[in-house]
């Protein structure tokens, strides 16, 4: 490696590693700003978020750019700074997308996806015989939250793990690829980290802690049991579900025909959702109270039944893609 692409892959990793100390600080920075931010204008809000995301955004597309000079030994961690980028971006738009109007949440989407399916290029060229992938890549999870094996899975036919296979599940906490199972997650363990749950089928989750954000995708006949979160709860391509789920913001995509009790501080965004129902979050459990203390959700603001459909923009008609769950219909006692 000659003296002017290593000064440049030393910087990346300099940077790189800043931001995987500064990320909690970030969070922390986030929460006062939000907190500073209730007496300005939406559109000073708007700007102010448009400006750091695009600095974030263009900081990460260099590092992608400069992915073919990492050396072997230095993959791992330079993937990880990588895909907690993509994370950071994503976090950062959840946080921010009821300032923003509806294009500039479409369009900073897609920002994001565009940014998530570089880092995956990128990665497939330094790795072409394992691809990398952010959504339902099938892989055990590892951690505090064990996952059961198929139970027609060869373990003698296994590949061996490269370091982006580790990488993926040290960075992934909740369940994947099960049917048929009521998953539980230890209240303690799920405090401060994303609950992620991909490809589950006839599923209950029961995760009755503070989890800082949600992720649910590919979910079919699952009853989703979740305390509140610090942050956001996004949800996507999941079919006939049930979530009963609290935060600041929500964003659902590709959903049908599911319910959502939900306690949410700003309006729900749905795109691409058919036959979805909303009524209050309703979930009750003895730790409740301090798990809402935890979170920062303002228990006196919840904008349930407020939600902005991105595909009907008739602002004087209702959109036919949602509704009300009639209070007579409306369930409770769910962990009985």
């Amino acid at each position: 490696m000659d003296a002017p692409t290593n000064s440049i892959h030393t910087g990346v990793l300099e940077r790189m590693q800043r931001r995987q100390e500064e990320r909690e600080e970030r969070l922390r920075q986030r929460q006062l700003e939000r907190e500073e931010q209730t007496g300005l204008s939406t559109s000073a809000i708007a700007d102010h978020f448009l400006k750091a995301f695009q600095g974030m955004r263009t900081e990460l597309k260099a590092e992608v750019e400069a992915a073919e000079s990492v050396a072997a030994d230095e993959l791992t961690q330079y993937l990880d700074g990588l895909v907690k980028g993509v994370q950071e971006l994503q976090d950062m738009l959840n946080d921010s997308s009821r300032h923003l109007a509806s294009f500039q949440q479409k369009k900073a989407q897609e920002e994001v996806d565009e940014a998530s399916a570089h880092v995956q290029a990128a990665v497939a060229n330094l790795q072409p015989t394992k691809k990398f992938g952010f959504g339902r890549k099938k892989m055990a999870a590892k951690g505090a939250i064990p996952t059961k094996k198929p139970v027609n899975q060869d373990s003698t036919a296994e590949p061996k793990k490269t370091a982006l296979d580790e990488l993926a599940d040290q960075q992934f906490f909740g369940f994947r690829n099960e049917t048929g199972r009521t998953l539980t997650v230890d209240p303690e363990e799920l405090i401060g980290r994303q609950l992620n749950l991909h490809n589950l089928v006839d599923c209950t989750i029961i995760a009755l802690g503070s989890p800082s954000a949600i992720q649910a995708a590919s979910l079919d006949r699952c009853t989703v049991l979740v305390g509140p979160a610090a942050r956001s709860a996004f949800i996507k391509d999941c079919h006939h579900c049930t979530f009963v789920l609290a935060g600041q913001q929500m964003r659902v995509h590709n959903t049908l025909d599911s319910d959502l009790y939900i306690h949410v501080t700003s309006a729900a965004i749905i795109e691409g959702c058919q036959r979805v129902r909303v009524a209050p979050y309703n979930l009750a459990y003895p730790d409740l109270d301090q798990h809402y203390l935890t979170s920062g959700l303002n228990t006196n603001i919840n904008h349930w039944d407020k939600l902005d459909d991105f595909d009907w923009l008739n602002e004087n008609e209702a959109s036919p893609n949602w509704s009300t769950v009639p209070e007579g219909e409306r369930r409770c006692n769910w962990l009985a």
